[in-house]
């Protein structure tokens, strides 16, 4: 072991980090090649079945494994070289060979075993054609040229540029072939395999990305509307908060609180796809910068042409995702308000609550009293009674003394007797 390294020391995935940056290395490429690439979108649960045609692809006769890591592995199938690479999302499959005859006449698709492709589980996002032919710098943009350009394109507007300071021009009218497949026509002006290379892959990921950050598109041209509705509902709400009478609150809040569980319903469906949308929209841009493009006099570059429609269609997702948004933390704002009504309601009505009780309370002393003092009148009626039946009875047994004068002395105290036990009570 090398003096000074202590493999304790290093992080437990310090080595897949370090190779991350060498991952996925750019094709060197010679000469004339036509390229076809498949971006294919599946669910996780098609992702056992996926892998296992992609495995079944690697094991078939006559396939070489070139280069296999974690996401990409390069296979060699005859002439051809097949590169794939795993994504979050998808899957792509690129297939290089050197190009036979006039650009676009054959596809480089055609070199894959009958029908794999159309047995892979899942859906296509991106299918990419590009063509390849060397042109001498002396010739790029000349009228011979372009129309040899513009016959490859079946006589559509084409845009274009120069690309990697002129190494190479870029044609396409990015519109799909019988493949349902976009084409790109690269001129070679100058032999640098690393750059071409480059390019080539460029090419490829700005497509993958243009693509799958408008998944998102659809999904936000149908949630303006369904926004537009429920904003409606919450200014309807809101103005019912500052009318509503007492006792109206368990019926607003139930509304309020359906508003806010179908705002919720749009924020679980399309928040992680927005997201993506916005992940994916930034990586296009770079690839698009990264292509250095420099006009030819009478074509639209290629970055022209993309930004003209994407950042429309960006806009509207981000307007979507902000109105989203926006709705939600507006419902937790009415939300408050109302639950901020409700209290100082409730406040009200238990400070008229401890009030009644106060009076009931005062009103039930004052009957306590009275009833305390019939019980003594009462009680000292009776005890008087009793007493003079007993005076009576001892006058009888031949004392004497005056019985009623006797009585009527010890009343007062019989009286107080009572009282005192009453209250003791």
């Amino acid at each position: 072991m090398a003096q000074g390294v202590v493999p304790g020391h290093f992080h437990p995935q310090y080595r897949e980090l370090q190779t991350e940056l060498l991952a996925r290395p750019f094709p060197v490429i010679t000469g004339e090649v036509m390229v076809a690439h498949r971006a294919i979108l599946f669910t996780p649960g098609e992702a056992a079945e996926h892998r296992a045609a992609v495995h079944a692809l690697a094991d078939g006769a006559g396939v070489t494994t070139l280069q296999e890591e974690k996401g990409f592995q390069r296979l060699r199938l005859g002439e051809a070289e097949i590169r794939i690479e795993l994504h979050t999302e998808f899957t792509t499959f690129t297939v290089l060979a050197p190009q036979a005859g006039a650009p676009f006449e054959r596809s480089a698709i055609d070199q894959l075993p009958p029908a794999w492709l159309d047995r892979l589980p899942g859906r296509m996002l991106a299918a990419v054609e590009i063509a390849s032919e060397l042109v001498p710098p002396e010739q790029a943009g000349s009228e011979a040229t372009m129309a040899r350009v513009i016959e490859c394109f079946r006589q559509e507007r084409v845009v274009g540029s120069w690309v990697s300071e002129r190494v190479a021009s870029v044609w396409s009218h990015f519109r799909l072939d019988d493949r349902g497949a976009t084409r790109f026509l690269v001129q070679i002006h100058r032999q640098t395999s690393g750059r071409y290379g480059r390019l080539l892959q460029r090419l490829l990921e700005i497509e993958n990305y243009r693509l799958a950050a408008l998944l998102s598109l659809p999904l936000a041209r149908e949630l303006l509307p369904q926004l537009e509705a429920l904003e409606a509902q919450h200014v309807a709400l809101v103005e019912r908060i500052g009318l509503m009478d007492d006792g109206d609150e368990r019926a607003l809040l139930v509304d309020l609180t359906n508003l806010s569980l179908a705002t919720e319903r749009l924020q679980a469906r399309c928040g992680t796809r927005f997201s993506l949308t916005g992940a994916y929209a930034r990586i296009h841009t770079a690839r698009v910068n990264e292509l250095r493009e420099e006009p030819l006099p009478g074509f639209q570059t290629m970055s022209e042409f993309l930004d003209r429609r994407l950042v429309q269609a960006w806009h509207t997702c981000a307007r979507a995702e902000a109105g989203l948004a926006a709705l939600a933390t507006r419902l937790q704002s009415t939300t408050g308000l109302l639950r901020t009504r409700v209290d100082v309601n409730l406040q009200s009505q238990n400070h008229q609550l401890l009030a009644s009780v106060d009076q009931r309370a005062a009103t039930q002393l004052k009957l306590q009293y009275k009833v305390e003092g019939l019980s003594v009148v009462v009680l000292t009626y009776y005890l008087a009674g009793l007493l003079k039946l007993a005076l009576e009875g001892a006058k009888s047994g031949g004392l004497h003394f005056d019985s009623s004068l006797v009585a009527a002395l010890l009343v007062p105290v019989l009286a107080l007797g009572v009282w005192r036990a009453v209250r003791h009570e």
